[in-house]
């Protein structure tokens, strides 16, 4: 992982062109887009690294990213603003391992691995006419823009997975653990538009990591900026066209962008809280893995705190010291005073997956992220072709303008820098 960027010594401006407040994975589309075009930018960040909320610690040779993240190489904002060659991304396998009753069962796309169809038709998670359902799904939802996943009607995603047809046991073995992984969430309330357009995104391109973490991401849009970035300033108050730091400098900027998370939003402007779920990952280290598989092992039976895992060494080895493993196991819709429970419980019922071995893993850190996603029931969802992103003089920017994830984060700051370019 790279050092984060020294800005210590670098003066504050007293004006620029736009001020940017966070350097998050939007604040930094914004600014970078902006300075490629001429702008006069400068970006505030509370913290001491980029990133905002994807980050990676390193802890005794292993690579930590603070909770069970992927990039999906299918988004376009990702591959239009971003050298993904840069990132040395190393992808999974696209198909799952499932728990249920008692035994493993693979669901794969046989259609990137053509020897999976025979086992993905036998496993015992749902029938055989799921999983033709499964693939017209993806025929249909390719055939057509990722821009029309968010045509109506919209409803919750259980609704959707039961209008198309499919079991109650397929859902409950399968969308449920796998989608609440992506939602967060696993009632399944979330917009069905979304369902469409990652389910898209998972069947059009591949799920990856970048060889040395989820970090890179930030570090690479940084990468241009330079000495266009202060960190550890954290903006105090807005006043009209004018900053002020938590030292008592101001800065006077003819735009300000408000890229900070959602719940610090409010307290700098007056804007209404969203919604958040939270997140909860717990690496583990062994010697050996429970799968040489690089896959996600979902729980299909719900009965226990563990959503899904995985051997993140199977896809990054880079990510564990040599001769090593580093196991992600994570749960939805752990509550802040259950975390410090999770890893003992969590190794209790992965001991009935893989048996006795699990006794040799050690307890690396647990993440418990309070603010990861934010809520997207039906009906939430914005304009993403009319996005509003002008609120009380300032232009707000975060995944939680458009729809949680690195696509949504990036996308905000794409169309903030737009907005900008045609005003300023």
């Amino acid at each position: 992982m790279s050092p984060s960027l020294d800005s210590s010594h670098i003066p504050l401006p007293s004006e620029v062109d736009v001020l940017v407040i966070g350097a998050g994975l939007a604040g930094l589309s914004c600014a970078r887009l902006l300075s490629q075009s001429g702008i006069n930018v400068h970006v505030l960040e509370a913290t001491s690294s980029v990133g905002g909320r994807v980050k990676t610690d390193e802890i005794d040779g292993f690579l930590l990213d603070r909770g069970f993240q992927v990039l999906l190489t299918s988004y376009s904002e990702l591959q239009n603003q971003i050298d993904l060659e840069k990132l040395d991304l190393k992808t999974f396998k696209s198909g799952s391992l499932v728990w249920a009753d008692s035994q493993f069962h693979l669901i794969s796309d046989p259609t990137k691995h053509p020897w999976d169809l025979i086992p993905t038709m036998r496993a015992k998670v749902g029938s055989l006419a799921d999983k033709i359902r499964m693939a017209k799904l993806k025929s249909r939802l390719l055939s057509s823009s990722p821009e029309r996943c968010f045509d109506p009607p919209e409803h919750s995603t259980q609704d959707e997975l039961r209008a198309l047809g499919f079991s109650q046991e397929f859902i409950e073995g399968f969308f449920r653990p796998f989608l609440g992984g992506v939602y967060l969430e696993r009632s399944l309330h979330t917009s069905s538009s979304l369902f469409n357009y990652y389910f898209r995104c998972f069947s059009s391109g591949d799920t990856a990591l970048p060889a040395k973490g989820m970090q890179r991401l930030p570090e690479l849009l940084a990468e241009d900026l330079g000495d266009r970035i202060t960190l550890n300033t954290s903006a105090v108050d807005i006043l009209e066209n004018q900053v002020i730091t938590q030292v008592g400098s101001s800065i006077q900027a003819r735009e300000i962008v408000l890229a900070v998370d959602g719940p610090s939003a409010p307290g700098l402007n007056d804007s209404a809280a969203n919604q958040f779920k939270s997140a909860t990952t717990a690496y583990f280290s062994t010697h050996n893995p429970p799968t040489e598989q690089p896959l996600l092992v979902l729980n299909g039976d719900d009965d226990g705190p563990v959503n899904h895992l995985t051997v993140i060494s199977n896809i990054c080895p880079d990510y564990s010291p040599e001769g090593m493993h580093l196991v992600s196991v994570s749960g939805v819709g752990i509550k802040a005073n259950e975390v410090d429970d999770f890893p003992k419980k969590a190794l209790e019922q992965l001991q009935g997956w893989f048996g006795p071995s699990i006794k040799d893993w050690s307890h690396l850190r647990t993440y418990f992220i309070p603010f990861a996603l934010p809520e997207h029931p039906a009906g939430s969802l914005p304009d993403l072709n009319g996005l509003e992103l002008r609120h009380n003089n300032l232009i707000q920017i975060g995944d939680y303008t458009t729809f949680g994830s690195i696509q949504g984060a990036l996308l905000s700051g794409r169309k903030a820098a737009e907005l900008i370019l045609k005003n300023i």
